[in-house]
């Protein structure tokens, strides 16, 4: 439920005395987003009074139910940073129009195909030790005809930037991914792709602009692939064996990838190599269910919508994510939270959160990068 006090929105490009390097003078602004998410569903949170015992009665203090799948969340993320954005998704069955009910009351043009065997319900169980186990449906098997009713629905757009978010449904074939990006590349578009599993090693052979993996998803791309082995547990030795691997997958498929890593920050390399490192905000961690999708919207919103540069585009990805992560649930956050994070990391109040450089010693002995901007935060106790 959004918050009375966050009603007014604003456009996170407003922060006061924003500096002139933050904006990229090639980057166009403005442009229209087209968010398509094949595998919608309905999130029902239960919050339990005690620690979860299986096999037996739990009863729920009480329940929150949201949208519940990754388009939905960047739809509508995109949308409260002042973006143009429309939402194509299958509906129909007992859930299908209370999904799209949560992006059309956020003023979201939702173009959707009616199926039989409608939308999925997910849900998540959260005890009062704060263990989430959840429980989500497959989705689908969704029709071919209405498959292709809604390929053609979403292939009609005139939107600049294409995003392509979330599972594949039973019904629909794995490569799906591919043939969107491909339509995307023919006709100009920015494509987005942020799935995971075979999909996104399939839909990365038609070379998406962006994929933002987690490092776990990264991990496994690259076990599938045989591109790199297994990351290490040691965390340094990790950092560099990810990083080392977004370089390869950058170049490979002449993708930019945006690496996050959770409470470790993330990585972001374009096709040249370039490397940005950013750690993530010091918050409490509340809720951890679409902080993903929040650091995705925040990041094309501030490249494509307002023209800002990779670096800064990351700084305000990393304000999006640890302002989602301090609500509960599925629950997202305004523009003007992430504004005031933003605002935070720009301007310091009594030295509470600071960027300092990392050692360059800490890259030494491996392939050399053009590391565009190292930095991560510290905050003082």
């Amino acid at each position: 439920m959004r918050r009375e006090r966050d009603l007014k929105i604003k456009d996170f490009s407003d922060i006061p005395e924003l500096p002139d390097e933050c904006f990229d003078a090639n980057m166009r602004k403005k442009q229209k987003f087209a968010v398509l998410s094949l595998n919608p569903g309905i999130d029902r949170a239960l919050y339990l009074p005690s620690p979860m015992a299986a096999g037996t009665m739990n009863r729920a203090a009480r329940s929150v139910t949201t949208q519940g799948s990754k388009g939905a969340n960047v739809a509508i993320m995109l949308n409260r940073l002042g973006c143009d954005v429309e939402y194509y998704t299958f509906g129909g069955g007992e859930f299908g129009d209370l999904s799209n009910s949560f992006l059309t009351r956020e003023g979201i043009r939702v173009h959707s195909v009616d199926t039989i065997c409608g939308v999925r319900m997910n849900t998540k169980v959260i005890d009062s030790e704060c263990v989430c186990t959840e429980l989500n449906e497959r989705g689908g098997v969704f029709l071919s005809g209405e498959i292709v009713e809604l390929t053609e629905l979403f292939m009609a757009t005139d939107a600049d930037v294409i995003c392509l978010c979330g599972s594949i449904p039973q019904g629909v074939e794995k490569d799906v991914y591919k043939v969107f990006t491909e339509f995307g590349k023919s006709t100009g578009k920015t494509v987005v792709l942020d799935c995971d599993g075979e999909a996104l090693a399939l839909g990365l052979t038609a070379n998406p602009d962006i994929i933002k993996p987690n490092e776990y998803e990264l991990e496994n791309l690259g076990l599938s692939t045989g591109l790199f082995e297994k990351f290490s547990t040691d965390p340094d030795e990790r950092l560099r064996e990810v990083t080392e691997a977004c370089v390869k997958v950058a170049k490979r498929y002449k993708t930019t990838v945006i690496c996050t890593r959770g409470a470790d920050g993330s990585v972001h390399v374009n096709p040249q190599g370039d490397v940005i490192f950013r750690e993530s905000m010091k918050v409490r961690l509340i809720g951890f269910s679409g902080a993903g999708d929040t650091f995705l919207s925040g990041y094309i919103a501030a490249r494509f919508d307002k023209g800002f540069t990779e670096e800064y585009a990351l700084l305000c990805a990393t304000a999006a994510g640890a302002m989602k992560v301090v609500l509960e649930g599925s629950e997202l956050p305004e523009a003007t939270d992430i504004d005031e994070a933003i605002d935070r990391i720009l301007h310091p109040k009594n030295e509470e959160y600071k960027e300092i450089p990392i050692e360059e010693t800490l890259l030494e002995g491996i392939e050399p990068w053009n590391i565009k901007k190292i930095c991560h935060s510290e905050t003082k106790k």
